[in-house]
C-alpha cells in the first residue's frame, strides 16, 4: 500500500493500492489492553493483536477509482471542510509532445484523461465525477487544484483557464464559473 495521509479530523487513513487503482481507507480502532502484572514494561505481554496494523486500524472499503491506463495520483487528496468527503484524482500518463488542439497552448503537456471523485469517506460512495480530456493539471502535491469552503479551483495549464467548481452538501460537482 501507498499510505497517504489521514482526514482533518483523524477519522480515517487514507491509502492506495500498489498498482494505484484501489483507494483503501482505513478506521483507528482503539486497543484496549489491561496487565496483570506488576511490573508493566515486559514487551512479552503486550497482545501480538497490538503489535501488528490490524490491532489499530480496520478496513473500512477498498474502492477501485482507476481502471485500463488510468492511475490514482498518489499525491492528491482534498478532503471538504465537513469532513465529510475526500476528492480524489485519476489520470492517464502525460504526453510530452501532444498533437495540436484549437485553444490549446503548444509545447504545454496533455494528459488524455483526467478524473476527479467526491467519495464519502464514511462509505465509499463516489458521488460524483468530473473529467478533463486532453489537459494539464498539476495534481501532484494539490498544485493546480485549490479548495476554499466548498468551492474547488481547477487550473487548467494548456488551456490557460480556470474552472471553478461547488461541492454541494449532497457530493455533487457545480459549474459556477470558467
Amino acid at each position: 500500500y501507498h499510505f497517504r495521509k489521514f482526514s482533518n479530523d483523524g477519522q480515517f487513513l487514507i491509502c492506495f493500492s500498489r498498482n494505484c487503482q484501489n483507494l483503501i481507507v482505513y478506521r483507528h480502532s482503539c486497543l484496549s489492553y489491561c496487565s496483570k502484572g506488576i511490573n508493566c514494561d515486559n514487551q512479552d505481554e503486550f497482545p501480538i493483536k497490538g503489535q501488528k496494523f490490524e490491532g489499530h486500524f480496520s478496513q473500512l472499503y477498498s474502492l477501485n477509482l482507476a481502471c485500463g491506463s488510468e492511475l490514482i495520483c498518489k499525491d492528491f487528496f482534498l478532503v471538504t471542510d465537513c469532513n465529510c468527503y475526500g476528492i480524489f484524482a485519476t489520470a492517464t500518463t502525460p504526453d510530452s509532445d501532444p498533437p495540436a488542439r484549437r485553444g490549446a497552448i503548444p509545447n504545454i503537456p496533455s494528459i488524455e484523461k483526467i478524473t476527479l471523485y467526491p467519495v464519502r469517506l464514511a462509505d465509499g460512495t463516489i458521488m460524483d465525477e468530473r473529467k478533463f480530456h486532453n489537459d494539464f493539471i498539476h495534481l501532484a502535491h494539490n498544485a493546480g487544484i485549490f479548495m476554499y469552503d466548498d468551492f474547488v479551483s481547477i487550473l487548467s495549464v494548456r488551456y490557460q483557464s480556470i474552472h471553478v467548481l461547488q461541492i454541494r452538501k449532497a457530493g455533487m460537482f457545480v459549474d459556477v464559473q470558467t
